[in-house]
């Protein structure tokens, strides 16, 4: 419990949906005394009858806020979990929150998105008392550049995740957003998911969304949040490039189809790249590609990453799950493990050169590439633990991303792969910060 901001954390295993998020609900809300939370994230992996979880959910957190959905695996504190639901819960008269959610985002990535920020907003429910001071104080005894640099808001999305034959289409949503609110409030979250395995066998599944006790299987979440507190947030994905560069000569399907990798057929280019065989490639296309994904440089002297891709149209073209642009240079990227694990230290320190302090935070939220735990196998644990580590153990609940949304500080969100992506709530208020 803090001075400013309360939270809680709860995790279960049990094997009855219900149970299990009763169970992790109650133990995220203990401490709270009856008092209801602000807000309350909530993600589970694991063939739960998804009915039932939400009526568990329900028992405990109705009547507030909780956001969140179906994952690859989850993350609490150290464990990681394949079949289990995290549950984390904020209280704090310093932070509101206005939640909106649409089902059938994928008939109109950018419109549905667009409409549930606006949504959201609306929703806002504003202290006329707390949060004017708030921001008298911050005028009074803090800096204009702190008011710049660290806004008062910031957005949290979540949405599902690609489900053939439909992409994730986050660039689309990011765009949604930022058309109704402009890109200086940090936008930060990731697209839910499902075991991958599931994706890779081309078995069926679904992607769950999950708001306030609604359930959507093709839907984003997105919660405006008006915050006086500290917060930080940045991601990394540790990959370096390879001297091999090419460059994006062909594409299709608005850019998830890329048809020409500097002149040659893609699926011939990368295998050649990385050394395999195309028949090799051919039979091992996803896991390839996400040990070696391609690298875009972002122009601030970083790389948006791409990985996991499927050999389409006999083997002619390649698709993956988030766009190229005709004319994008591409390097292929290293992703080997101990690369990964250097993700933790670069975050911690990223969000302590733009704060200009080394905090310990009240809480961590997580969203950690899908595709990090494919590469690093049981190794994703050392991950968790480096994290719980450079962050002072503070309580930290995540979940297994099919993309990260979010932005190393001072740079525009982007969707990415491969990254941990990591958002952490601080026990100060913004104008404490000189």
């Amino acid at each position: 419990m803090g001075k400013y901001v309360d939270v809680g954390v709860g995790f279960s295993e049990n094997k009855d949906g219900f149970k299990a998020a009763k169970e992790a609900a109650a133990a995220a809300v203990k401490e709270f005394k009856g008092k209801p939370p602000t807000i309350s994230y909530v993600f589970f992996s694991g063939d739960y009858d998804v009915e039932k979880l939400n009526k568990g959910l329900l028992d405990v957190l109705k009547g507030s806020e909780f956001i969140g959905g179906s994952t690859d695996a989850v993350y609490f504190n150290e464990k990681v979990s394949r079949n289990g639901v995290v549950v984390a819960s904020i209280k704090s008269d310093y932070l509101h929150v206005g939640i909106a959610s649409i089902d059938n985002v994928s008939s109109d990535p950018y419109g549905v998105a667009r409409k549930a920020i606006s949504d959201s907003l609306s929703k806002l429910p504003v202290d006329k008392y707390v949060d004017p001071y708030i921001q008298f104080k911050r005028m009074q005894k803090g800096s204009i550049k702190w008011m710049l640099k660290l806004p008062s808001f910031f957005v949290t999305v979540l949405m599902r995740g690609m489900k053939m034959p439909k992409m994730g289409d986050e660039t689309k949503m990011i765009k949604g957003i930022a058309e109704e609110i402009g890109l200086n409030v940090p936008i930060w979250g990731g697209a839910l998911g499902t075991h991958l395995e599931k994706v890779f066998s081309g078995k069926p599944y679904e992607i769950y969304v999950l708001h306030s006790g609604k359930i959507l299987k093709d839907g984003i979440v997105i919660a405006v949040n008006s915050c006086s507190l500290v917060y930080g947030q940045s991601l990394d994905h540790g990959v370096t490039r390879t001297s091999t560069l090419g460059s994006i000569t062909g594409v299709a399907a608005d850019g998830y189809v890329v048809t020409s990798i500097s002149g040659m057929n893609p699926v011939d280019w990368y295998a050649k790249s990385i050394k395999v065989s195309k028949e090799e490639f051919m039979k091992n296309a996803i896991t390839l590609s996400q040990a070696h994904p391609l690298g875009v440089p972002d122009n601030y002297g970083g790389w948006i990453v791409r990985a996991g891709s499927v050999p389409v149209m006999d083997g002619k073209a390649l698709a993956f799950t988030a766009p190229f642009v005709e004319g994008w240079p591409i390097y292929v990227m290293d992703a080997s493990p101990e690369k990964l694990l250097s993700s933790s230290k670069a975050i911690k320190a990223d969000i302590d050169d733009y704060n200009q302090a080394a905090r310990d935070p009240q809480m961590l939220l997580a969203g950690l590439c899908a595709s990090r735990r494919a590469i690093m196998g049981d190794g994703i644990t050392k991950e968790l633990k480096e994290l719980r580590k450079v962050f002072k153990n503070a309580p930290m609940v995540g979940w297994s991303c099919f993309s990260e949304i979010g932005a190393k500080r001072g740079k525009p969100p982007a969707c990415q792969h491969l990254c941990a992506n990591v958002f952490a709530l601080y026990d100060e208020l913004l104008y404490e910060l000189k």
